[in-house]
């Protein structure tokens, strides 16, 4: 049986998302602009400073070392007399207990990931001393919420002419607020455009003015003439503790989804009713290629316990902002 034209591209509300913003699909975020230079959508545009980058570079190599479980490469970054100060105020002193510790988390914690490390602030201190400030985001398993801890960490250019940690602390880990959770999708913000040989879809993402959802309206356009608008708000479910949303359509139907992170990966069940009556089930899979070009495709459509086939990959591109000399 032939799919309905405006179903298909409807189940890109309801999705599978897979993206991979470097290696691991972990990441790190440059030190805090200040407030005037950081867009509304929480994105920063500012210029790193050359001083700042081999602190940048060992936060990624930290992050990518935790998902590859390499404690070795880990304690590389330390010094050999290093002291590392743990969220439970275990203290670890020296780089080969370090090393010793990571191995024994990476053997007992086998799903914990490291999802972003956020750094706030560097400082320097003297010539060969640096601190940094800032956030680590973690996941216990990608059955959990993700939590953060505040770190600060001092770091001594030592004769190599390499910067390594001599100090570590982290602070006591706290769940993320709904707003921070919330920022792991922060990538849909923005204008997309997506077609395929039988419908044309625009979608336009954005911030609610409290910062408690992420708003995305649509227009779906099919060949053959037919129109279909709709709404989606995605927020934070705190009884269930995850993300979750609920979208509307200008015909009368109404869906919800909850979302789960599976590493790189988001998992939404999404299920429904057309303004017809017809319930609908749906998971779709999206990839990042870059910031502005992402696939999608359904894997499984359901619709009134029909199966439907699963449809082939289509690209949405994410569409340049009006220059303002246009937008006036």
């Amino acid at each position: 049986m032939k799919h309905n034209t405006l179903l298909a591209p409807l189940a890109l509300f309801g999705a599978f998302f897979a993206f991979s913003p470097d290696a691991t699909g972990q990441t790190v975020r440059q030190p805090t602009p200040p407030a005037d230079t950081t867009p509304a959508t929480g994105i920063s545009t500012i210029v790193v400073a050359e001083e700042h980058k081999p602190f940048l570079a060992s936060a990624q190599a930290f992050v990518d070392a935790y998902a590859k479980r390499d404690a070795a490469a880990i304690g590389g970054m330390f010094t050999t007399d290093a002291e590392f100060l743990d969220e439970f105020g275990q203290r670890t002193q020296g780089r080969e207990a370090i090393i010793a510790l990571f191995d024994n988390v990476f053997q007992t914690s086998q799903e914990a990931s490291i999802d972003e490390i956020a750094i706030e602030r560097i400082r320097k201190i003297t010539d060969r001393v640096v601190m940094e400030e800032g956030v680590v985001f973690t996941l216990e398993s990608s059955k959990d919420v993700r939590t953060q801890s505040r770190y600060v960490a001092l770091h001594t250019l030592e004769k190599d002419g390499k910067w390594r940690i001599n100090s570590l602390k982290n602070l006591p880990s706290a769940s993320g607020s709904r707003q921070e959770q919330l920022m792991q999708l922060a990538w849909l913000v923005g204008d997309w455009v997506n077609e395929d040989s039988e419908s044309v879809v625009h979608t336009t993402c954005n911030w609610s003015e409290d910062g408690n959802y992420l708003l995305r309206r649509f227009t779906i356009r099919t060949r053959d003439g037919k129109e279909m608008n709709g709404v989606q708000r995605i927020g934070w479910d705190p009884a269930r503790k995850k993300i979750r949303s609920w979208t509307f359509d200008s015909q009368g139907g109404f869906f919800n989804g909850l979302w789960t992170k599976h590493d790189t990966q988001w998992l939404t069940n999404s299920a429904g009713v057309t303004a017809s009556g017809d319930t609908v089930t749906s998971t779709s899979l999206y990839t990042m290629h870059d910031p502005e070009m992402v696939t999608w495709q359904y894997r499984s459509l359901i619709v009134a316990g029909d199966v439907r086939e699963n449809m082939e990959p289509v690209t949405m591109v994410k569409r340049p902002p009006i220059p303002n000399r246009l937008a006036k």
